[in-house]
């Protein structure tokens, strides 16, 4: 049995830099706000009929990785409870088949609502632009149009070894699976290649990460603390884990 290592903060876990604007603070930041029409409507789903080429493989990507039938959320039982309740004196009505909950890559519409639940979850003045240009190793989630969570992947952050970036489900859509299948469809897309990430020592999803094999190897103290506002009441510190390959 290996000991974990314990370090304080140093160049090699700067990685999530390059997904924080030049000038983003953690006072007196704004963040572009997404407006309440995109936060009610979501993106464009027209976007989601043809597949997309991917500027980092050339690969021409499929539309959707992987479309769900039969997963149905709490936050999708209760969606359907509100729409029955409002016909609940029409005899004739009948709900149809539910919505699909759609894995797919990344588009250029998803950004707003990433950056802004990024914002909002994690810390200000995330951008993950970037992830356009390897859209391969990336998965985002929705319902009908609105993302209810995603995964991002860095796949060359050093030889033979991917780096998981951001991994968010939003709190109303969790404990379904959703956050599982994310994980292991980016394993998949670095087949061969060690994956790292780094994960805040109070975040549950440790656990979930060790159950799909990733071990600790270091205890980084105050690896957040950069990117936290000064009220968070969040962990700065963080493991760093490895799943070998």
């Amino acid at each position: 049995m290996t000991m974990t290592k314990y370090r304080t903060n140093s160049q090699d876990t700067r990685i999530l830099d390059r997904f924080q604007t030049a000038a983003s603070g953690r006072k007196g930041f704004q963040q572009h706000s997404v407006s309440f029409w995109h936060r009610l409507m979501g993106s464009d789903i027209s976007a989601l009929e043809q597949g997309i080429k991917s500027p980092y493989t050339s690969r021409v990507l499929k539309p959707f990785i992987r479309r769900d039938y039969e997963t149905r959320p709490l936050k999708m039982r209760l969606l359907a409870e509100i729409r029955a309740r409002g016909h609940r004196h029409d005899d004739g009505w009948s709900p149809g088949p539910d919505a699909p909950i759609d894995y797919c890559y990344v588009r250029p519409n998803h950004i707003p609502s990433v950056n802004a639940m990024c914002h909002d979850m994690f810390w200000p003045g995330v951008d993950l632009s970037e992830c356009l240009q390897y859209p391969d190793f990336s998965v985002v989630v929705l319902y009908k149009k609105v993302v209810i969570g995603f995964g991002f992947m860095v796949p060359d952050v050093k030889y033979n070894e991917a780096y998981i970036s951001f991994l968010l489900v939003h709190p109303e859509w969790r404990r379904a699976g959703i956050a599982t299948f994310m994980i292991y469809h980016l394993i998949q897309t670095c087949m061969g290649k060690d994956v790292t990430l780094h994960v805040s020592a109070s975040n549950p999803a440790m656990l979930l990460y060790q159950k799909l094999g990733f071990k600790t190897e270091e205890y980084i103290l105050d690896f957040y603390d950069k990117y936290y506002p000064v009220d968070s009441k969040e962990c700065r510190h963080a493991f760093f884990l490895r799943l070998r390959r």
